[in-house]
Parts: structure tokens; C-alpha cells; sequence
């Protein structure tokens, strides 16, 4: 569990590991001014955590609303059931604020300490359940620290534990 620094919110998740995968579930709740937000999602990782579906439900103000994505081997996505060409070639799924999804590359990629490795992420934004492309940079400061930086939000370190899930992430999220 986490508490969010950029906004009023917690995000919670629970891990599922069976000899198929990993399956991580759970809730963000948040404000932000006026407008607040509860997100249920749950996201499939076959085995080395590789994105296989994700499944966000948001319900706000306005309404719910409901956004499936999955991926196959190849880099192929589906948006809602229907292929989406703007996602190919994305190998994760990030979700905004989210500080658990950073785990999906520390723990599949983990480049050696010094290293930096480009991920390119289906990147989706609650409450809008948006979805675009997002190249993504990671390096490896420290066993347990890193960098997460792209040309849109800019650049963040964070720590992670020795399973490689974020403990902090810096003006993002601690974790309680």
C-alpha cells in the first residue's frame, strides 16, 4: 500500500503468483481539487512479469467507465477488444501514479547498476482512462535505486525492495 504525494490518495495492491504468472490486483483512491476517483484494476503477467491483459474500471463523478488492454508475444495490443496499431510494440503497461507498475520492469528487465534500458509503455491516466504510447528510461543508480525519467513528465528516482516493488518514489508515493 501506498500513499500518493502528487494528490489526496491511496493505492492499494495484492500479488498473485501461480506456476501461469503473476496476477496483481487492487484499488487507487484519490482527489485531486474537486475531482475524486476510486480505480479497480487488475493486470495478468505471464511468467518473467510480461504484460498479457489489463483490466481498469474507474468510477468518478460522471460515472464508470471501463478500459481492457491485452498484448500478446509478438507486441500486438487489443484496446476494448478491437487491435490498437498505436500500442504495438509496447512490451508494458504503466499506470499513471500507479508506483507498483515501475515493478513490471525492475523485476523483468533489471539491467546491471550503471545500466539504462528504453521501455516502451502503454501508458494509461486515471481518471480518463486514456491510453497512449510513452518511451520510458530506466537506469540503475544502486541495487535498490533507480531512475525513472521520459520527455513528457520529466525525471524521478525511487527506491525498491529486494523484490523489486518501489518503497518510495520520489514526489509520487512512499510506501505505508
Amino acid at each position: 500500500m501506498w500513499r500518493r504525494l502528487d494528490l489526496d490518495g491511496l493505492v492499494f495492491v495484492r500479488l498473485e503468483h501461480d506456476v501461469d504468472g503473476v496476477l496483481a490486483e487492487g484499488y487507487e483512491i484519490c482527489a485531486d481539487g474537486d475531482d475524486r476517483w476510486v480505480a479497480r484494476f487488475a493486470v495478468k503477467l505471464a511468467t518473467q512479469w510480461r504484460h498479457r491483459g489489463t483490466t481498469i474500471e474507474v468510477i468518478d463523478g460522471t460515472g464508470t467507465r471501463r478500459l481492457e488492454l491485452s498484448s500478446d508475444d509478438h507486441g500486438a495490443w487489443a484496446r476494448n477488444g478491437q487491435l490498437d496499431a498505436s500500442l504495438d510494440g509496447c512490451t508494458d503497461v504503466d499506470l499513471a501514479g500507479n508506483p507498483f507498475t515501475n515493478a513490471f520492469v525492475t523485476r523483468r528487465v533489471a539491467p546491471e547498476v550503471g545500466a539504462d534500458v528504453a521501455v516502451p509503455a502503454a501508458y494509461v491516466e486515471t481518471p480518463t482512462l486514456s491510453v497512449r504510447p510513452l518511451e520510458q528510461r530506466y537506469q540503475r543508480l544502486a541495487t535498490n535505486r533507480w531512475v525513472y525519467a521520459d520527455d513528457e513528465y520529466g525525471r524521478f528516482e525511487f527506491s525498491t525492495d529486494a523484490e523489486g516493488i518501489t518503497i518510495d518514489y520520489a514526489g509520487l508515493a512512499q510506501r505505508l
